[in-house]
């Protein structure tokens, strides 16, 4: 083999060599653009839960605090005067709308006379104040009564003024 032969072989070699190559790679794909997720649209905020019952509760309570007003007494009275029979009625009336409410009717009385006497006297005041609603259709079983007599006065003091604002009924109610 001549010089000639070998040049042609090795020519050969490398034509061969560089055939054998691998191919160039394939173009790689363009990534796909990441999809856009739409936001979901915002959610219409739900309205607080109500508690009904709790608001007809809170209603009713003003009420019983707006209608239950003391009722006041002449000396040495156990009458109930106009203005006494018009809170009575008011009074009656949240009754009635609201069977669940219970009243304790407080007598009370001014400190002029014995501790017996006033006792007495502020029963007789809370039985004049019991009667009234009874007759005004108040079942009785949601009702009471009790006399302080002078034991809690409204008004410290030793005059007309003070003696006025402790002759009275007043409520303890329940609901």
């Amino acid at each position: 083999m001549n010089l000639k032969h070998w040049t042609l072989m090795g020519l050969g070699a490398l034509a061969i060599i560089g055939c054998s190559k691998p191919p160039p790679p394939a173009p790689k794909a363009e990534p796909e653009p990441p999809k856009m997720e739409r936001p979901e649209p915002p959610r219409a905020a739900e309205p607080p839960k109500v508690d009904e019952e709790a608001l007809r509760r809170q209603r009713i309570q003003a009420r019983i605090a707006e209608v239950f007003k003391p009722i006041y007494f002449a000396y040495d009275q156990s009458t109930l005067s106009a203005e006494g029979q018009s809170t009575l009625q008011e009074i009656g009336k949240l009754m009635k709308e609201v069977p669940e409410i219970t009243a304790r009717v407080e007598g009370h009385s001014d400190e002029r006379g014995s501790n017996d006497y006033n006792l007495a006297l502020g029963e007789r005041r809370a039985k004049s104040v019991n009667d009234y609603l009874a007759s005004y259709g108040i079942q009785a079983t949601r009702l009471s009564t009790i006399s302080y007599g002078e034991e809690k006065p409204a008004v410290e003091g030793h005059d007309e003024a003070s003696w006025s604002k402790n002759r009275r009924v007043e409520f303890t109610t329940t609901f």
